[in-house]
């Protein structure tokens, strides 16, 4: 999967994705957690528990945790349940593929 995520766009695809489902309490203003979803580089570098996105290894990016539901700390996000399952992959060939900011 990860020579497929090459393909996959921050700009198109997962910024989009960050804003609908995270920036409503992860923004430069509310910053929950610690984490800012407003841009790449605080998506990159902020968090209470960063780094949030480690990339190449979607396992260990509690991004990836938090939707999948498979983290240690802290609730499944968004809250009120899992995100769809293709926004879910979306995320998570991402950061497999490297987290490129492309």
């Amino acid at each position: 999967a990860a020579a497929e995520a090459a393909w996959i766009a921050i700009a198109q695809q997962i910024a989009p994705l960050l804003e609908d489902r995270c920036s409503y309490c992860h923004n430069e203003k509310t910053i929950l957690g610690g984490w800012d979803a407003s841009t790449y580089d605080t998506v990159m570098t902020t968090g209470t528990h960063s780094p949030v996105v480690v990339p190449g290894d979607a396992r260990g990016s509690l991004l990836a945790q938090k939707v999948f539901g498979t983290q240690l700390e802290g609730d499944v996000m968004p809250p009120g349940g899992l995100m769809p399952e293709d926004e879910i992959l979306l995320i998570l060939d991402w950061i497999a593929g490297g987290a490129p900011n492309n």
